[in-house]
């Protein structure tokens, strides 16, 4: 830069500075806090063992993998807050938790200028086989309990029993969570996606009113403008979400989802009646789905707690009849007890990885699912194929994902995919 011009100088230095403003914005603020705090740990843990925190005067990698490998097996056992006392915790830390916690102290440490210690020297990207086979076994003695299981059809459609639409206080909060737990089961959503969450700077938030639109045989009606009250529920044939900046979607991607026969148990029904709802009350544009409005017109939102409250007493009514645990269902059950009704209804396992927007197999993203989801009629069959159970036991065994028992045995592997149990 020596020899270009002052005014070159000032630009090139301005366009940095936005540069590195677009490098801050995406960062997610809670992430890196999460990560600044792994870090300090990290750091009080070198130097209790006098070393510094980047590993640079330890030339050996295997040598400074071995830091990583306490560190991580430390905080297995005792956790963010109990690790520096090495003080065990009733229960260990998840394994993704773990693999978490040294990708913070990763990036840390090529913060600093160093290597991230964690990595093959080739240059692949890839953890060193040592540290894969880590945080593999981890995986493996991982309590199966921690993990939510899928809620089926009859756990859904039974909410409809155990929560009281009519109350003259809660009425119109309990069919909100109703409608939201089938939205979220047909859509393959994530809670943060469907529920109130208190991180607006989540790169996940709850679809708002402006990203639905209804098929009405072949006219398209927005749910911002459209003049609903005269849009007969019955005759909506689809509905579509727009994913405007959900996690791991491109941005604009419209998926539409197909009515089905059940008056209840429909993607396009479910939606319609959220958005009537709001429209009923003036809602603005920008309300977030998981929003309602109580008798006496004050707005509230559904968070993950009414979801998984739900859910519970519903599938404690049931559990003679689907054998799954009432204790395992939450918020999360939702996105995996879709994907598994689509597995059971023998869906290729690819579509489903582009209907749950799944990082892994990149090139699906590229591919329009529209046309998948209105040429199958996705939702009927997930209607149909959704009611699966398991079988006794399944979900105290000291194994990974229980699989129904109705499951294709081309598709046994999809379930243990980690994503899908992803917020």
């Amino acid at each position: 830069m020596g020899a270009a011009s002052s005014t070159a100088r000032d630009q090139f230095s301005a366009d940095l500075q936005t540069a590195l403003q677009t490098v801050g914005t995406a960062n997610i603020t809670k992430t890196n806090k999460a990560r600044d705090s792994i870090f300090g740990l990290w750091t009080a843990f070198c130097d209790s063992l006098g070393v510094r925190p980047d590993l640079q005067d330890i030339t050996d990698r295997e040598a400074k993998l071995s830091y990583l490998l306490v560190f991580g097996m430390r905080y297995r056992r005792s956790g963010a807050k109990r690790l520096l006392q090495d003080t065990p915790l009733d229960k260990p830390v998840a394994a993704d938790t773990v693999a978490n916690a040294l990708l913070a102290v990763g990036k840390g440490i090529t913060d600093l200028g160093q290597p991230d210690p964690r990595k093959e020297v080739h240059g692949s990207g890839n953890n060193h086989p040592l540290l894969a086979a880590f945080l593999h076994g981890l995986k493996r003695t991982d309590d199966p309990s921690k993990r939510s299981y899928p809620a089926n059809v009859p756990v859904i459609r039974g909410m409809a029993k155990e929560l009281d639409t009519q109350h003259p206080t809660a009425g119109n909060a309990n069919q909100h969570v109703i409608d939201l737990c089938i939205v979220a089961f047909y859509w393959l959503l994530r809670p943060a996606e469907y529920t109130h969450t208190a991180s607006p700077e989540s790169r996940s938030q709850a679809f708002r009113l402006r990203d639905i639109a209804f098929h009405v045989g072949e006219k398209l009606y927005s749910a911002t403008d459209a003049s609903l009250n005269d849009v007969d529920i019955g005759t909506v044939t689809a509905a579509t979400l727009t994913f405007t900046d959900q996690k791991n979607c491109v941005r604009g991607e419209q998926v539409s989802q197909r009515a089905t026969n059940d008056p209840l148990m429909c993607p396009a029904k479910a939606l319609f009646r959220l958005t009537l709802h709001q429209r009923l009350h003036n809602a603005p544009n920008d309300i977030p789905l998981c929003d309602y409005y109580d008798n006496a017109g004050n707005r509230s939102s559904v968070d993950s707690k009414w979801i998984t409250n739900g859910l519970r007493w519903s599938a404690k009514a049931l559990f003679g009849e689907t054998g799954i645990d009432p204790k395992l269902m939450t918020a999360r059950s939702l996105r995996p007890g879709g994907a598994t009704a689509l597995l059971c209804a023998n869906i290729d396992s690819d579509v489903i990885m582009l209907l749950g927007r799944w990082k892994s197999n990149a090139m699906f993203r590229y591919l329009r699912i529209q046309a998948h989801i209105h040429s199958d009629n996705f939702a009927q069959r997930m209607l149909d194929h959704g009611s699966y159970t398991f079988a006794p036991g399944s979900f105290t065994n000291d194994h990974d994902m229980p699989l129904p028992l109705q499951t294709p045995e081309a598709f046994i592997e999809i379930l243990d995919h980690n994503e899908l149990f992803d917020d």
